[in-house]
């Protein structure tokens, strides 16, 4: 591709030595990854077409592949998607502004790996703990007797008593399963619910060491939960969850 080329940037590393990373494709052909280097840190780059790229599948997946695969030699800070800077040049002033940062984390992160879970509640359990709940059965058997207008309040109350009734299930999963886990995690974090099933959506960042722990105690959990909720554990992920580093082009000197 003629015109100008920009500098993509993956994750930073503690490196003091330039490294060959491999190649990632990207836009449609192989881009050479290597270091560019700042004191005891390095960002993983690739020179690509200097341009927006937009979140499509296959950007994210290069994207997040990179990250995954270096953080399999590498302690890994991980940039956010789509940063695309003019020059390496412009990379170290972003490397020198955010050294203090990466300085401080990485400490934390060494030898650490975050893993996620999902547990969601079986359509058929939820269904029939709602019929078991005497308000909303109530609720319900006031809305039967009478005319659609007639019982609009009451579908009203209806769904906050529904709405209700989910929230006791994830405090309940918050209570029963996530703090369990969170004791033998270095640092723990609840995420927001992504649809009405879901009853827990946590990342935990763990020490290597006491991976075989943690996945034993999910075990454990998901013997006691299979009858009522899927689990869906994942990972090991970069620590995406655990630090608070955004990179945005319009934000960068």
């Amino acid at each position: 591709m003629s015109g100008p080329w920009g500098i993509y940037v993956f994750c930073a590393i503690p490196e003091v030595q330039p490294q060959q990373l491999g190649s990632v494709k990207l836009d449609s052909a192989e881009r050479q990854l290597y270091t560019i280097l700042y004191r005891d840190i390095a960002m993983v780059a690739a020179k690509v077409p200097l341009k927006i790229y937009p979140p499509k599948r296959e950007y994210v997946l290069a994207h997040e592949q990179v990250v995954s695969d270096i953080m399999k030699q590498f302690t890994v800070i991980p940039m956010s998607f789509g940063n695309v800077l003019q020059t390496e040049a412009d990379v170290l002033i972003l490397l020198k502004k955010l050294y203090p940062q990466f300085a401080s984390i990485f400490p934390s992160l060494a030898n650490k790996l975050e893993v996620g879970l999902k547990v969601i509640g079986k359509k058929e359990w939820l269904e029939r703990e709602i019929k078991q709940d005497g308000d909303i059965q109530q609720a319900a058997k006031e809305i039967a007797g009478k005319s659609h207008a007639a019982a609009f309040y009451d579908r009203v109350k209806l769904g906050e008593l529904a709405v209700q009734f989910i929230a006791m299930k994830r405090q309940q999963l918050t209570e029963e399963v996530y703090m369990p886990l969170a004791q033998l995690a270095v640092s723990a974090k609840l995420n927001e619910a992504v649809n009405e099933r879901m009853l827990l959506n946590a990342a935990f960042l763990i020490d290597k060491a006491d991976e075989s722990k943690f996945d034993e105690q999910v075990n454990v959990l998901y013997e006691k939960w299979k009858d009522t909720a899927d689990f869906k554990y994942t990972g090991p992920w970069p620590p995406y969850n655990f630090i608070n580093i955004k990179l945005k082009i319009e934000e960068q000197p």
